[in-house]
């Protein structure tokens, strides 16, 4: 109804809320009518996001837990590198600089990066790999790799939230995925989260930002630090940077503080993925696999502005606890574990780490070396499980996680088998293992949830792994003890032996094997204390417990000194020695190292004390005197004293009166009764075998059980149920009877036990004994028939048993029985379990003639189990075509010691007789087997060597024939005839060897034998019965040194002697010589033969030619090429390669060798290998020159021009130094003026046309030309003067000087005059031409003659004077007269001024003929009339003694003895001082010293400082070293190989005899005479003309030196001498290496 009221209410009954659900009520508490929905929603609150990680690292806090989630986010990194082919770049970044903004953490990767939809399911909680979305596949797991190296680590969707919201409040993820240009950003903060609860939005919702790489216009200020990292995207491909702000102070305190101790934890964590599946072996190495790119993990901590940064890869950490184990270990043992179908499997690895010396080196935690989880003692044995193994998932550490040892690990479980292990051995064992995913860890990485539980569980197989591979060999347990017993024995160094005295050897062992050597020692340091001899010790563990004086310390083994060793022996002299007086031996670890020597001593002296066993008190009887009763209780054997004294009845007092009573004392000594004795064995195996021989040892006892001695002799009886025995002989020693090689006989059913008897006269005693079947005797074969039928095509099967003696069936190891059959592969049978076994042979198939049964005959054996050792060298026998297995190698050391085999050592064994060897079986001791060669005539040689150490056995197989088979006549024909004669035709060996052979015709009861002889049949083939060995590898240019033997054979491989056969080489492919000279590469020899014309086919040979490295083929020069070629300057440097046929340079070769020509234009004769073109060009220019050469003019003041003309059509050029044209771009004008010849200057002067006295000519592109130039008519001038025509160049360009061009002339006033004079001007131009080409030619001639008579020039540098051996003297010498090194030395004074008016003063000179040096040696100044005035120490010797001079040793000794003086040399500085002083005290003048060490005193007494000390050899010019001796000696060797070549230099030698006298002959020729003689007419024409002329012209010929220093980087400039010597001539240069010596060169000129 309308008036009704309502009340509208929410579930909760409050006030209205946005959301709520709402109730319509008539009231506000109505119950409700019936029930009600009501819609919710549940979002997680951001505090799940926030706040998880600080629950995850909780147990860690302020210890390991920043390391922990740092490594969550690189678990992210690597995951998003995986795929990555290069180098895996994770960077994390701590920015505390506050100069850069707020300190954050920063984690980048070059990963494959995230688009914006991966960007978004990372900051979606719990977004896993294995969440499944619409449309996309499931996830597929990785395949598996080694030590599950997968990356595939990023897994939950959960770690890397909780990492960055653990550090702090604001996380920046900025990517850039591969193959897209943006770059994304997501921010996520918990202030955002908390504003938008706040405001009730939608906590779970944000925006992504896409922007360009490199832009970081959005970045705030206090962020600035992002714009470096923003500015380092451009020019990456995709990248990752998780950038974490709100950083809590204390984890910036925790990561600068701690910074080793994090990073080393997170080296921990990725340890194998920094070094690889082996780990970080420093030893080593780490090795990768080929997947497994390399991945760098790098820390940078920026602190201050101020402060250098701290950067840290951490592959560089180097005390994580996985490299401390690995590195610290000293053997490892691998294993698998597989926990059942689908359960995943298991890599293990356990490391040993061993007591060395004084100390245990099972690592300790670097933060906490006192930690409790690894116990200082490892011989602590506490009940509980130790956790010994760490876990690693898909490659990373699971640190909460430790596994305990397994079973088959323990000392608990091993205690039976591993009782002479110590149980500190199981504490020095440290391992990981390595699972993939199959293994459930949780969220935050930091535990296992199922691992210990499934691999204890009963279905886990464990297996050893050898070399990477799964072994199958027996138990895990057995191969764990074993390889822990090892370890002990081999690695622990526990027991330091010191004192040592002797080897010995020790009859007491009962191996021979372990008698010898035993080291003596007097002394050992273990465990903190020192035993040594003489020491009070006592034992324990031992029946019974002995206390003694040490006697010695025995250790096994050669030694020779202090040594450590696990263990040993010790020889103990037991006490009270009056009651034992014996030694007994028991291993050192039996000595009680808790006794002390108080206790010890107590001990003894408690033994020492006498004992009262019985006291009896006897009255006098009367007559019968004292009557004591039996003592009964004397039943030990030893040493008892009896005393008898008298005492008063009453009192028992021993005085009466004050006199003692009577006393006696008696000694005795008890000992076993023969005839009371029993007997027992002892020592002796209850289990025998049927024909074995045996030994009984009896301990003779009395029936006290005393051991006791036998007297008597006696025979021994035996007897035994069902068995005969009997003994060879018998033997007493002491207390001991031995019955010796016994021997039982008799049937026995598996085994039989019965009751042994046996009799000594009246000693009896039966022992109980077990006995088997004894060794195999013989064989027996069922059927039994010795003949059976067998069809053709059957199988025939053998039973065979193995029987000893006794014809019991016997099984033993390696009992094999083989089955031989001629003609048929051998079968083999196992009877070593059983005794018996089956043999089937192979289908018999056979040729059935003439429908004849054949027989065969089938042979059983049993190889012989003996080891036939192969000694170095031996030369055996063995079936030709049969098989060498089973063969055996040991390794020994140089003491003789057999050496444990380990993989990497059997990786060294080589055999030559197969490629493929298995490792494996390496590691045993196992060689491949070997296959005889089938034929008898061929021997083989083989070895086996270990590569590295060169230890090597060799031996030789010689095949010899097995039993010879039938000869068959496949071809056999009958023919019979009407004689009743039978013809057989088509006789044919198919094959066999060649010789006499006889066959056999038979018919019924007739035999007829016939003899032929076998020879070869027609050639068919050809062999090579002899080769280098291969592969065949020759040099090029080189010959084979081993030939080649071929041999012509029939078609069966018969030698044949049929020399009608020719044999060539063809080349495959062509071009190989004979001598091997070809290009490079591969061929094939292939040898074929012809015969009648028809080809017979030969063997091919595989040829490598192989470019010879020594062989020179072609020069290289290389040149500065941009250097012009300047007419007058030096070369440049011209650096010759002698290039080798394989293309490197040689080094080795002569420079002797080397030539160069020099042609002027093109070369002829032979063509030289290297060619370089010259060209030539203008030096500066420095004058003016006519082009062609003038004559004198004459002229006079005539009308008739042609009288008056001066030049006419001349060329006037600017020329260089050499008249080579130059300065083409020069321009101005030539000047042409008269001057007077004689210098006069009031002279009158003729003056040219129009009256001027000077002319102007265009000086254009460096030249100007005269048409004519002429004197006007009637000119002024003195009558028969000479005058100078002077050209004087004028150029625009400043700076450059040219020198003027003078052309004298002679003027008259008369033309019959001037006619005159210029008839005897060209008469006298003429001769003057005649007279130098007379004198260049003369001039030619001497100096061959000079070059052919040995007359040089000579110009020496002292540098090159001398060699000197020593090193040491060469560098101080050199030193010591640097500033001489590169005087030029001159026979003359005048050929030193000409060098040095050449060089313009630059380089000093010194002349022999200036030189005045004392005569004779002069003694060292220690040394007076022939005897020293004191010894001196440092070997002392004049510096100039130790000069090797090559060439003119006596000019030599005088520049020396100019330059060096007196100096002396000693070895050092000290010794150099003392001698000195010495001398001096002496009154005695000491010259300057130089020593071995570089140090200079000199003759003041001055020495130190740097200019006393003698700069480094790389920094002088050094004296050479002569050639060592062996080249001398090497010279002296090469003998007759070299007379060919002292031949051909004999006949170089006359013929250069004879060229020198064919050139005397010549120059003395009457044509050569009758030229000098026209020179000397010509001269004095010439002198007559001159004098008429008024003018005398002298030519001087000045001859040059020619100075060639070869340790200048620059050529001296000596073409420019030959250019000018030799212009005018066509003059072919040679000039040879060997043409000059020690800065020595002289020119050789042929025209």
């Amino acid at each position: 109804p309308s008036f009704e009221t309502f009340v509208v209410a929410t579930t909760d009954r409050i006030e209205l809320q946005d959301g709520s659900t709402l109730y319509l009520l008539q009231d506000e508490h109505q119950v409700l009518p019936t029930a009600t929905v009501e819609n919710i929603s549940f979002t997680p609150h951001y505090d799940t996001l926030i706040k998880g990680g600080t629950y995850e690292y909780y147990a860690s806090e302020n210890k390991e837990s920043l390391a922990y989630p740092l490594a969550e986010l690189i678990d992210n990194s690597l995951s998003a590198t995986a795929k990555n082919t290069g180098t895996r770049i994770i960077e994390i970044r701590m920015q505390f600089d506050e100069s850069l903004g707020k300190p954050a953490v920063i984690v980048l990767d070059n990963g494959r990066g995230m688009t914006t939809k991966q960007l978004n399911k990372w900051a979606v909680y719990r977004h896993s790999k294995f969440t499944k979305e619409t449309g996309k596949e499931d996830y597929v797991r990785p395949d598996p790799v080694p030590r599950s190296l997968n990356s595939d680590i990023s897994y939950f969707g959960v770690g890397g939230k909780q990492a960055v919201f653990h550090f702090g409040n604001v996380v920046r993820m900025i990517s850039k995925p591969v193959g897209l240009p943006d770059v994304h950003e997501l921010v996520l903060s918990e202030e955002e989260f908390e504003r938008k609860e706040k405001n009730k939005e939608d906590i779970y919702s944000t925006t992504i930002l896409n922007r360009k790489p490199g832009d970081f216009s959005h970045v705030s200020e206090d962020e600035r630090f992002l714009r470096t990292i923003i500015d380092e995207e451009r020019g990456k491909e995709s990248f990752t940077a998780v950038v974490i702000t709100g950083l809590k102070e204390k984890h910036i305190s925790f990561l600068k503080q701690n910074f080793d101790a994090w990073t080393r934890h997170l080296a921990h964590i990725y340890h194998y993925y920094i070094h690889g599946v082996n780990g970080n072996d420093l030893k080593q190495g780490s090795k990768k696999t080929a997947q497994q790119p390399t991945i760098d993990i790098q820390i940078t901590l920026r602190e201050k502005p101020n402060k250098c940064p701290r950067v840290l890869n951490l592959r560089e950490v180097d005390d994580d606890m996985q490299t401390l184990y690995i590195n610290s270990a000293a053997d490892t043992f691998e294993f698998k574990a597989s926990s059942g179908p689908g359960g995943g499997t298991v890599e293990g690895v356990l490391r040993y780490h061993p007591f060395l010396y004084d100390r245990e080196t099972y690592p300790k935690y670097p933060e906490d070396p006192e930690d409790p989880k690894d116990p200082k003692d490892p011989k602590d044995t506490c009940s509980e499980e130790r956790k010994i193994f760490e876990c690693f998932w898909n490659g990373r550490l699971i640190p909460g996680t430790k596994v305990a040892e397994f079973d088959w690990c323990s000392r608990k479980h091993n205690s039976r088998t591993a009782a002479d292990i110590p149980p500190e051995c199981y504490r020095r064992l440290s391992g990981v293992l390595f699972t993939d995913d199959n293994f459930q860890v949780t969220t935050n990485k930091m535990t296992f949830m199922d691992l210990e539980l499934k691999l204890k569980n009963n279905q886990t197989i464990f297996s050893l792994v050898l070399n990477g591979q799964k072994s199958s060999r027996g138990n895990i347990q057995k191969e764990f003890t074993q390889w822990l017993r090892n370890c002990n024995e081999k690695f622990d160094k526990q027991i330091k032996f010191v004192g040592f005295n002797e080897i010995k050897t020790r009859t007491d062992v009962s191996s021979k094997k372990m008698q010898h050597p035993w080291a003596v020692f007097s002394a050992i340091e273990w465990g903190g204390r020192t035993y040594k001899t003489g020491q009070l010790v006592k034992t324990h563990n031992t029946n019974p417990i002995l206390y003694g004086k040490v006697v010695q310390f025995l250790l096994h083994g050669n030694f020779d000194g202090d040594v450590y060793a696990t263990g040993g022996q010790v020889e103990v002299s037991r006490e009270p020695k009056a009651l034992w007086d014996m030694n007994k031996i028991v291993p050192i670890s039996k000595i009680d190292k808790t006794a002390t020597d108080e206790t010890i001593k107590k001990t003894i002296d408690s033994q020492k004390s006498d004992k009262e066993l019985a006291a009896y008190v006897a009255p006098h009887l009367g007559n019968n005197g004292f009557w004591f009763k039996k003592i009964e209780n004397l039943t030990e054997l030893g040493k008892y004293t009896l005393n008898l004294n008298t005492v008063v009845h009453e009192t028992n007092a021993v005085s009466f009166g004050g006199r003692a009573l009577p006393t006696f004392t008696l000694k005795f000594t008890i000992k076993g009764e023969e005839k009371e004795c029993c007997v027992f064995s002892y020592a002796m195996s209850p289990t025998l075998r049927v024909g074995v021989p045996f030994d009984i040892p009896l301990q003779i006892k009395d029936g006290y059980g005393h051991s006791t001695t036998l007297t008597s002799k006696l025979t021994p009886e035996l007897k035994c149920c069902g068995l005969d025995l009997s003994y060879g002989t018998f033997s007493s020693s002491g207390t001991t009877f031995t019955i010796k090689n016994v021997k039982a006989r008799g049937k026995v059913l598996n085994y039989q036990q019965g009751k042994l008897d046996f009799c000594l006269i009246f000693l009896k005693d039966s022992l109980i004994l077990c006995c088997f079947s004894g060794i195999p005797n013989s064989l027996h074969v069922k059927p039994e028939e010795t003949s059976i039928d067998v069809e053709n095509g059957d199988q025939v099967t053998f039973h065979v048993e193995v029987h000893d003696e006794a014809g019991n069936i016997t099984a033993n190891p390696k009992q094999i029985v083989r089955c031989e059959v001629k003609g048929f592969p051998p079968v083999v049978t196992d009877c070593s379990s059983t005794g018996a076994g089956q043999l089937v042979t192979k289908p018999i198939n056979l040729k059935i003639m003439k429908g004849e049964q054949q027989e065969l005959k089938a042979q059983f054996v049993m190889p012989d189990n003996e080891n036939l050792v192969l000694r170095n060298s031996e030369k055996i026998e063995w079936i030709a075509g049969g098989l060498l297995d089973n063969l055996f190698y040991k390794l020994y050391d140089e003491a003789g010691r057999e050496v444990l085999l380990t993989a990497e050592i059997a990786s060294m064994i080589k055999v030559n007789w197969t490629g493929d060897v298995f490792l494996e079986d390496l590691v045993k001791g196992k060689l491949p087997d070997l296959q005889v060669p089938k034929r008898v005539g061929e021997q083989r040689f083989y070895q086996v060597s270990y590569q590295d150490q060169s230890v090597s056995v060799s031996f030789t197989i010689v095949p010899r024939p097995d039993e010879p088979e039938r000869l068959k006549n496949n071809f056999l024909s009958i023919t019979f005839k009407c004689s009743c004669a039978a013809m057989v035709t088509g006789i044919r060996f198919q094959s066999g060897s060649l010789g006499p052979r006889e066959l056999s015709f038979s018919y019924s009861d007739f035999v007829e034998h016939v003899s032929i002889k076998v020879t070869a049949g027609l050639p068919a083939q050809l062999k090579l019965i002899s080769e280098p060995e291969q592969p065949l590898q020759v040099l090029n240019d080189h010959g084979i040194s081993k030939p080649f033997v071929v041999q012509l054979c029939d078609e069966w491989g018969n030698p044949s002697p049929d020399q009608r056969v020719v044999v060539d080489i063809k080349t495959s492919p062509p071009g190989l010589t004979v001598t091997c000279s070809s290009s490079r590469g591969y061929y094939q020899l292939q040898f074929k033969g012809s015969f009648n014309k028809k080809p017979i086919p030969g063997p091919s040979v595989s040829l490598t030619v192989l470019p010879d490295p020594k062989k020179p083929v072609s020069l290289s020069v290389e040149y500065d090429t941009s250097v012009k070629f300047f007419a007058g300057s030096k070369f440049p440097v011209f650096s010759v390669t002698v290039v080798s046929d394989e293309g490197s340079p040689i080094t080795t070769f002569n420079p002797a060798a080397v030539s160069m020509f020099i042609w002027d234009g093109v070369s002829s004769g032979k063509k030289p290998p290297e060619r370089i073109r010259i060209d030539v060009v203008a030096n500066q220019p420095v004058k003016l020159g006519p082009v062609s050469q003038t004559t004198t003019p004459v002229v006079s003041y005539s009308e008739d021009i042609a009288s008056r003309t001066l030049v006419e059509n001349m060329t006037l050029r600017i020329m260089d130094l050499y008249g080579n044209p130059a300065g083409q771009d020069l321009g101005g004008k030539v000047i042409i003026t008269i001057k007077s010849s004689d210098g006069e200057r009031n002279k009158s002067f003729p003056l040219f046309e129009r009256g001027a006295s000077s002319l102007a000519i265009n000086l254009v592109e460096g030249k100007a030309h005269i048409p004519r130039l002429a004197i006007r008519e009637n000119s002024p001038g003195d009558n028969s003067s000479t005058y100078i025509l002077v050209f004087k160049p004028e150029v625009s360009v400043h700076l450059i000087t040219l020198t003027a061009f003078e052309l004298p002339f002679l003027f008259y006033n008369d033309s019959q005059n001037q006619q005159k004079m210029s008839e005897l001007t060209r008469k006298k131009d003429e001769l003057s031409s005649a007279i130098e080409k007379y004198n260049e030619t003369l001039r030619t001639y001497k100096e061959l003659l000079d070059l052919l008579t040995g007359k040089m020039y000579c110009v020496l540098f002292v540098g090159h004077l001398a060699l000197v051996q020593d090193d040491a003297a060469a560098w101080v010498i050199s030193w010591h007269i640097r500033g001489d090194m590169d005087c030029v030395i001159t026979k003359t004074t005048e050929a030193a001024q000409q060098i040095y008016r050449d060089t313009q003063g630059r380089q000093q000179v010194m002349a022999l003929d200036s030189v005045l040096v004392p005569p004779g040696k002069r003694p060292l100044p220690h040394i007076r009339n022939g005897y020293p005035l004191f010894e001196p120490h440092g070997n002392p010797v004049y510096a100039r003694e130790l000069l090797i001079y090559p060439c003119d040793p006596e000019s030599c000794d005088i520049v020396f003895k100019n330059i060096l003086g007196d100096t002396i040399l000693i070895d050092d500085l000290d010794s150099a001082n003392n001698y000195r002083r010495a001398v001096v005290q002496n009154r005695i003048q000491c010259p300057t010293i130089l020593t071995r060490q570089g140090d200079r005193v000199s003759s003041r007494g001055k020495f130190g400082g740097a200019q006393n000390r003698a700069p480094p050899m790389t920094t002088l010019h050094m004296f050479g070293a002569p050639l060592p001796q062996q080249y001398h000696s090497l010279k002296e060797q090469i003998g007759d190989l070299n007379h060919g070549h002292f031949t051909f230099l004999k006949l170089d030698f006359v013929e250069t005899e004879r060229a020198r006298d064919d050139h005397v002959k010549k120059i003395t020729s009457p044509d050569v005479r009758q030229m000098e003689k026209d020179l000397d007419d010509k001269k004095r024409q010439l002198t007559e003309i001159e004098k008429e002329l008024g003018m005398l012209f002298e030519t001087v010929v000045d001859d040059f030196i020619l100075i060639f220093k070869r340790n200048e980087t620059t050529r001296c400039g000596w073409w420019s001498a030959l250019q000018q010597h030799f212009k005018k001539s066509k003059t072919e240069f040679h000039i040879r290496d060997s043409d000059w010596t020690n800065g020595l060169f002289y020119y050789k000129s042929f025209l």
